[in-house]
C-alpha cells in the first residue's frame, strides 16, 4: 500500500513540476499553438489535394499524432530533463528503481497530452467548421487514450537511449519525422512504394490513425476494435522492453558508476 501511495506522489510531483514550471503564455507558445498550426497546415494541404470531402479524415489523422507527439516527446525526455538538473545520479543512487520513477512521469504527460489535443482539437474544428455528435466524442476518446498510450509506451523505449547517447532529441525529432510519413496521417500508406509500406505495418499509431479516420467517416468503432487491440499489444510490448532496458542499463550504470555507455 505504500508503494502506492508513494507512486500516486510521484504522480502529483510531477504533475506539479509541470504546471509550476509552464504558466499560461508558455503552455499557448509550446503546447497549445504549434500542434494547432501544423494540424491546420496539413489540413489545408489535405484539402486543396484530397478535396473538402477527406477535409475531416485528414484533420482527425493529424489531431492523434500531435497528441501522440506530446506524450512521445513528454516521456522520452524526462531522462534528459533529470541529467540537466544534476538529479539523475541522486535518482540513480536511490532505493527506487530508476523505471518507477519514469513511469509515474509518463502518467503525468498522458495527462498534459490528453487536456492539449483536446483544446486543439476543439479550436479547429471549430476553424475548419466541422461538427461532432456525443457517440463521434466518445469513440474518439477511446482511440485517443489507445494512441496516447502506444506513444508513451514508445518514448518510455527511447528513454533509456539517455542512458547511451546525448542526442537523444534528435533521435526522437528524426522518429517524429517517420511517424508523419509512415503512419498514414497524412498520406495514405497504399501509395507508398511497395517497399516501404511494410514499415508502417510496424510502426505505433497506423491502426489508431486508421481507426479515426475510418470512425470520422461514418464507420462504427465496434467495428475496428481488433485493430484497437492490435495497438494495445504493441503498447504493452513497448513497456516490457523498455522496462528490461531500463533494468539492463540502471544495473551497468550502478556497477560501472557511469550513465552513459558510449
Amino acid at each position: 500500500m505504500e508503494k502506492i501511495a508513494r507512486f500516486l506522489r510521484r504522480i502529483l510531483i510531477s504533475y506539479k513540476q509541470n504546471a509550476i514550471t509552464s504558466d499560461w503564455k508558455a503552455y499557448l507558445l509550446f503546447d497549445l499553438i504549434p500542434p494547432v498550426s501544423q494540424t491546420l497546415f496539413f489540413s489545408l494541404v489535405a484539402h486543396y489535394i484530397y478535396g473538402p470531402v477527406q477535409l475531416k479524415k485528414w484533420m482527425i489523422g493529424n489531431a492523434i499524432l500531435m497528441a501522440s507527439f506530446t506524450a512521445l516527446f513528454g516521456v522520452g525526455t524526462q531522462l534528459v530533463t533529470e541529467k540537466y538538473h544534476g538529479t539523475l545520479s541522486l535518482v540513480m543512487a536511490s532505493k527506487t528503481r530508476l523505471h518507477e520513477v519514469l513511469l509515474s512521469s509518463t502518467i503525468s504527460a498522458m495527462a498534459f497530452s490528453l487536456i492539449s489535443v483536446s483544446l486543439g482539437l476543439s479550436l479547429v474544428s471549430l476553424l475548419l467548421g466541422i461538427s461532432w455528435t456525443l457517440e463521434l466524442i466518445l469513440a474518439f476518446a477511446v482511440i485517443l487514450l489507445v494512441a496516447v498510450f502506444v506513444a508513451m509506451s514508445f518514448g518510455y523505449v527511447f528513454s533509456c537511449l539517455i542512458l547511451v547517447t546525448s542526442e537523444t532529441n534528435m533521435i526522437l525529432n528524426v522518429t517524429s519525422r517517420i511517424l508523419l510519413i509512415f503512419t498514414g496521417a497524412n498520406f495514405p500508406i497504399e501509395r507508398l512504394p511497395i517497399g516501404l509500406q511494410g514499415i508502417s505495418r510496424f510502426l505505433p499509431l497506423t491502426r489508431t490513425i486508421q481507426v479515426a479516420q475510418a470512425v470520422i467517416e461514418g464507420d462504427v468503432l465496434s467495428a475496428h476494435y481488433q485493430l484497437l487491440g492490435e495497438e494495445v499489444l504493441v503498447g504493452i510490448v513497448f513497456i516490457l522492453l523498455g522496462a528490461f532496458l531500463m533494468t539492463v542499463m540502471e544495473r551497468q550504470a550502478r556497477k560501472t558508476g557511469r550513465m552513459e555507455f558510449v
